[in-house]
């Protein structure tokens, strides 16, 4: 029987009206939805269910960081660019990522 994924599915939508194309969003949220099932099978291939809170925390805290390090870079060509609304994007998406680092780093590691 396949295991039932308690995360939420990717669907294109954030619901803040992120201005995006839908037509252009559906195909990327189905390509990263396929790509979250492979990561997740390959997590699962290497740890099995043996993921502990600490190593789930800290390999969650690394994948968070480089997303950030990419979005600032991003964020830094867009500049460079003089592209506003793709620094508006960038920026957005950066601080979101940016809060969700803040609140991971506040939670005690645990064994």
């Amino acid at each position: 029987m396949p295991r039932q994924s308690s995360r939420p599915q990717a669907d294109g939508r954030d619901g803040q009206g992120s201005g995006q194309d839908s037509s252009a969003a559906v195909p990327a949220a189905k390509a990263f939805g396929a790509v979250l099932e492979r990561e997740d099978q390959a997590l699962r291939k290497e740890f099995g269910q043996g993921f502990n809170p600490m190593q789930a925390q800290a390999r969650a805290l690394l994948w968070l960081m480089a997303l950030h390090d990419l979005h600032m870079g991003a964020v830094k060509q867009a500049i460079a660019e003089s592209n506003g609304e793709a620094v508006s994007g960038w920026a957005e998406d950066l601080g979101k990522l940016s809060a969700a680092i803040a609140i991971l780093e506040t939670i005690q590691p645990i064994s």
